[in-house]
């Protein structure tokens, strides 16, 4: 054998095992970068966390759970033009290419180079960017990278271009919460996918490449590039004809208003309330990411008036109560940055100069004429308002001993560096700006609606301010019912054989405890007494020992069994203070009561959940009834009038719409209420103004 075939041997055998080797090692590279790789049925069985939506009673939304708000849209529902806007604005070759766009990972691994070997740039498809939401970690790496190409590939064989467009455009992120383009669409610009225009649609697919750096609310100019680029795109592509294209460029979209959200605040209460019982019901993680559709009995236009009723109502009393004073002082000679801090406070830049009254801004006080009885207010650099004596004759030093009296001097009031809040409106002459001084309450309230036919609450108002506090009075707080427990004692009373004309006598009386020596002796408002009263001026003039004695008559127990029947739930004394309303109630259980009476006796349990469905449709839950929650309130419990004898006896409660009085009886009380209003010497007087059948009761604790 020659020299020449033994060399020709040795490099065919050097060459197969170099080959051999790099092979392997190409295998060993590959399997150490695709190893591990995810299961693609997670994508064939995609369900994403879907948030969770509260719906009123006519379908309007009030309130969402959520982790990721999204809300999940075929792909059919999605218009071609706003498909289009995605693909041109983030893969041109989308429906050409198999999951991997050769030509743009060249150019990226370019720019990358010379970047250092840092990954500037991705060259990602479609498919890839789906992957890397879908199956894979966010970080910016080359074995990442590889994993992701790989997996594009794959899906690309598994699901059509459809498919793969319906999971991408479901997953992304739009910035402002929203996740996929459903809800993208309802954030940006209250409306449903199907309603976007193209002009709409384009500005939606520029978001996800950076969506805070090409926001419409926190960068317009960048959001405004970024849409003419993804519409010239679609130009470019032949998506859109010239025309078309044209007339999108110039239908400039106008971005919702962040500020124009649902009514949520207005339902704050209500909605927590669900949620408490929904997460009781399913846990945090159905209700969070479930994809649940509440549909509640919440009747929106009445609940704004509930919750207008009660801000106004508490705003006049905290008024009545007098001014509690300013909310800080400023110095005199740091007056110029407080008002400078102030102007950006309120808003005021140098895009938006004014104050965008009408509206309710911090102010600080800058001069007091005590000659004009008049201050003048700065609320930002050169934005002032004058407010007049007339304007805060209510706000006089608080004194609960002595009666309201008008302030006449304005330097009562006000010193120049007071920080206050004001609600600020234009002059009617549109001279300027006019300012009242305005207190937030001290105090709380609550309010509750039920319809009495169908049991369902049209309107739950739990407090003041839910950002102030959480605490649902509506359902978690039980005050002392005071005269408003006056009614179970005459309906009690009724169905002993009085009538609403039977003489019950008001006169003095003391009550000792032998046990004790504890001495009780009830009054009545005024310290007045009429002697013999009939029930239906007594119920009507809420006379407190007149009460006392038809309690007694009636019997402890009696009334008791009574109170349970009708809804009364919680602990009651069981002594004789619970005439006058010792016992501590809620506000549910409360007027669940009273709806008996007008109810003609069918007890009253009310509905706020009509139905709970799951994202497939199924019915979880229907007909949800509001009671008491369990309490959180840090204060103290008011302790009973009277000490608290044996319990009563064990009461099992009526069912739902059972017939718990006779309907006679429930009119007679029906009717006794309506004398608290109607009657010359009502309690409820004021309700006459209303103009319409009211009936009810006052009281006081």
């Amino acid at each position: 054998m020659s020299s020449r075939t033994r060399w020709m041997r040795l490099l065919v055998v050097a060459t197969g095992l170099l080959s051999v080797t790099a092979l392997g090692a190409a295998l060993g590279f590959y399997l150490a970068f695709v190893r591990d790789l995810p299961d693609l049925q997670s994508v064939a069985d995609y369900r994403p966390p879907l948030s969770s939506r509260v719906l009123d009673r006519n379908g309007a939304p009030i309130g969402e759970f959520f982790v990721e708000r999204r809300q999940l849209v075929p792909y059919e529902r999605i218009p071609d033009h706003v498909v289009r806007a995605f693909v041109a604005g983030e893969d041109s070759t989308f429906f050409e290419h198999s999951g991997i766009d050769l030509v743009s990972i060249a150019r990226a691994a370019w720019v990358n180079l010379l970047a250092g070997g840092e990954i500037r740039q991705g060259g990602s498809t479609i498919t890839q960017q789906m992957v890397k939401g879908l199956l894979l970690t966010p970080e910016r790496n080359i074995r990442r990278k590889i994993r992701e190409m790989v997996l594009a590939r794959d899906i690309e064989t598994r699901f059509s271009k459809q498919e793969i467009l319906y999971l991408y455009l479901n997953q992304i992120y739009f910035g402002r919460g929203a996740y996929g383009i459903g809800e993208a669409a309802r954030v940006y610009y209250d409306k449903s996918v199907e309603e976007l225009s193209i002009s709409e649609g384009a500005q939606l697919a520029g978001l996800p490449k950076a969506p805070s750096r090409y926001s419409p609310h926190t960068n317009p100019e960048q959001a405004e590039k970024r849409r003419l680029y993804v519409l010239e795109r679609m130009l470019a592509d032949g998506f859109l004809t010239p025309a078309t294209h044209a007339a999108a460029v110039a239908d400039v979209p106008v971005p919702r208003d962040p500020a124009e959200a649902a009514d949520y605040p207005k339902a704050a209460h209500f909605v927590e309330e669900v949620r408490r019982r929904l997460f009781d019901e399913f846990g945090g993680e159905t209700v969070l990411q479930g994809g649940l559709v509440i549909e509640t009995t919440l009747d929106m236009e009445l609940q704004r008036a509930a919750m207008l009723s009660v801000e106004q109502g508490l705003e006049a009393l905290s008024k009545r109560q007098g001014y509690r004073g300013p909310l800080r002082r400023v110095l005199r000679d740091d007056l110029p940055e407080a008002i400078a801090q102030l102007g950006e406070e309120n808003g005021v830049t140098e895009e938006a100069a004014e104050l965008q009254a009408p509206g309710r801004f911090e102010g600080v006080v800058v001069s007091v004429d005590s000659k004009a009885q008049s201050a003048r207010v700065a609320f930002a650099p050169g934005i002032e308002a004058e407010i007049g004596v007339d304007d805060v004759s209510w706000a006089r030093e608080p004194d609960p001993k002595k009666p309201p009296r008008a302030v006449k001097q304005i330097s009562k009031v006000f010193r120049v560096g007071d920080v206050a809040p004001f609600d600020v409106t234009q002059a009617e002459d549109e001279s300027g700006l006019q300012a009242s001084l305005f207190q937030v309450p001290d105090v709380e309230g609550a309010l509750l609606s039920i319809d009495v036919a169908s049991r369902e609450v049209l309107a739950l108002v739990g407090g003041y301010d839910f950002g102030r506090s959480q605490f649902n009075r509506v359902t978690q707080a039980r005050r002392q019912a005071g005269s408003s427990f006056k009614p179970f004692i005459y309906g009690a009373a009724l169905e002993k054989g009085y009538t609403p004309a039977s003489i019950v006598h008001d006169r003095p009386v003391v009550y000792r405890d032998s046990e004790s020596g504890f001495v009780w002796r009830p009054r009545n408002y005024g310290r007045q007494f009429y002697g013999p009263i009939t029930l239906r001026e007594a119920l009507a003039r809420s006379v407190n020992n007149a009460t006392v004695h038809l309690f007694r008559d009636v019997g402890v127990d009696y009334v008791m069994r009574y109170a349970r029947r009708v809804g009364i739930e919680s602990p009651l004394n069981r002594d004789l203070s619970l005439a006058l309303g010792s016992s501590d109630v809620s506000l549910v259980e409360l007027t669940s009561a009273y709806a008996v009476f007008p109810a003609g006796g069918r007890r009253v349990r009310p509905t706020f959940i009509r139905s709970v469905k799951n994202r497939d449709g199924e019915v979880l839950l229907s007909n949800v009834i509001l009671g008491n929650s369990a309490a959180s309130e840090e204060d103290p419990e008011v302790a009973g009038l009277a000490p608290v004898a044996a319990a009563a006896p064990p009461f099992e409660p009526p069912a739902e719409g059972e017939q718990v009085m006779a309907p006679e009886h429930a009119y007679l009380v029906t009717d006794l209420l309506r004398a608290v209003v109607v009657d010359s010497n009502g309690t409820g007087w004021r309700l006459r103004d209303l103009k319409r059948p009211a009936a009810g009761k006052t009281g006081t604790t």
